[in-house]
C-alpha cells in the first residue's frame, strides 16, 4: 500500500512517526485508517532504519475509537448480525495485533481524545505520553458495547482489576492527571510540549541497541503469561543472544574509549 489518506507516515532518522488525520471527528478508524495502519505498522517493523515508532493523532484528537456510523448493516436496512459484526471487529483487533507484534518500541503520543477503541489503541502501545489535555475512556458501556478491542486485557494489567472493572462498567472518561495517578500513562506533560517531549524520548531509545530493546520487550509481554522458570529460562536465551552481538561488543568498546556507543542492531 505505503500511500496513505488517512494517516501520515514520516520517518526522521531512526523514528517513524504515524499520525491519525481525521481529525473533525476525532480520528475514528474507519476500515481505511485501520487497513492504513497495519501497511503503516507493518512498514516500520520491516524497516531496519526505523527503531521507535510513534503513534498519535492530529490536531487535537488521539482516536475516537471505531467508526460506528460505518457499522454494517443487512440489504434491508437492519442492524447486521453478530456473525458479520465480530468479522468488523476481528478486523479492529487486527490494529491492536499490529501494535503489539510491533518488534520496537511504540510510544503513544496522546495529545487529546482517547476513547474507545482509540483508548484500547493508546493501552497497546508500550509507552504511553500523554498531555495534560488528554483524556481517556472505555466507554462501551455508554452504548450498551463490550469493549471488544483489547481494553478488558490490558486495563487490568495496568491498572488492577478492580480500576479497570470500574472504568469498564461505568464508561467514566478520565483526565490525564487521574490516568498518570493510576499507572494507565507512565508521564504527564503541558500540551504544548507533548512533541518534544516524546521526540525526546523517541530519539533516547533509538540510540540504543535494537536487538537488545527488542529482545526486553519480547520478553516483557512474554513474561505476563509464563512462570517463573519459563521466564529464566526465555532470559537466558534472549542474553546469550545480545552476548554474542555486535552491539556488545561496541558497547563494551565505547565504555573503554569513554564515548557513547553507536548500535547498529547486529
Amino acid at each position: 500500500m505505503n500511500e496513505y489518506t488517512e494517516l501520515t507516515f514520516l520517518r526522521r532518522d531512526h523514528v517513524a512517526t504515524v499520525a491519525l488525520i481525521r481529525p473533525e471527528l476525532h480520528n475514528p478508524m474507519s476500515a481505511a485508517m485501520q487497513a492504513e495502519l497495519i501497511d503503516a505498522l507493518g512498514r516500520a517493523d520491516a524497516d531496519r532504519q526505523v527503531r521507535v515508532v510513534v503513534l498519535t493523532g492530529a490536531d487535537g484528537s488521539f482516536c475516537a475509537g471505531g467508526d460506528l456510523r460505518t457499522m454494517p448493516a443487512d440489504e434491508g436496512g437492519e442492524p447486521a448480525g453478530p456473525y458479520v459484526k465480530r468479522g468488523v471487529l476481528r478486523e479492529l483487533q487486527r490494529v491492536i495485533r499490529a501494535v503489539r507484534e510491533c518488534e520496537k518500541p511504540v510510544i503513544a503520543a496522546v495529545n487529546g481524545v482517547a476513547v474507545g477503541g482509540g483508548c484500547d489503541l493508546a493501552l497497546a502501545c508500550d509507552i504511553r505520553i500523554a498531555s495534560d489535555c488528554a483524556r481517556f475512556g472505555e466507554v462501551f458501556s455508554r452504548v450498551g458495547l463490550f469493549p471488544g478491542t483489547g481494553g478488558t486485557y490490558f486495563l487490568p494489567r495496568l491498572v488492577g482489576v478492580a480500576k479497570a472493572l470500574e472504568l469498564i462498567w461505568t464508561g467514566d472518561v478520565i483526565d490525564a492527571d487521574e490516568a498518570l495517578r493510576i499507572g494507565l500513562i507512565s508521564r504527564m506533560v503541558p500540551h504544548d510540549e507533548l512533541g518534544a517531549r516524546v521526540a525526546e524520548l523517541a530519539e533516547r531509545l533509538a540510540q540504543g541497541p535494537p536487538l537488545a530493546l527488542s529482545l526486553a520487550k519480547a520478553a516483557v509481554y512474554r513474561g505476563l503469561d509464563l512462570d517463573f522458570t519459563a521466564a529464566l529460562d526465555y532470559a537466558s536465551t534472549a542474553e546469550a543472544i545480545t552476548l554474542s552481538s555486535a552491539d556488545h561488543t561496541e558497547g563494551i568498546r565505547a565504555f573503554r574509549d569513554k564515548r557513547p556507543p553507536v548500535f547498529e542492531g547486529r
